[in-house]
């Protein structure tokens, strides 16, 4: 199922928001074929890997939005 919204939107020091960043139709079809594969395995391993994997990647994604945000600062 796909979820309403896929978006976040990040502030800059001067509090203006900048504009959302939309996933594209490809990428939210993307995450309903894989949401429709996990929903239908049995394999807990597999699943366990999955989601360790995931974590690693939104780890990694949040240290390389702060480190863009950094740099755009000029910190």
């Amino acid at each position: 199922m796909l979820h309403p919204k896929f978006w976040i939107t990040f502030r800059l020091q001067s509090h203006k928001p900048m504009e959302p960043i939309a996933l594209t139709l490809g990428q939210k079809f993307e995450i309903e074929k894989f949401s429709r594969e996990i929903d239908n395995s049995d394999d807990l391993q597999a699943l366990r890997s999955i989601a360790k994997d995931l974590l690693v990647a939104w780890k990694q994604q949040q240290a390389a939005s702060a480190w863009a945000l950094r740099q755009r600062q000029g910190l």
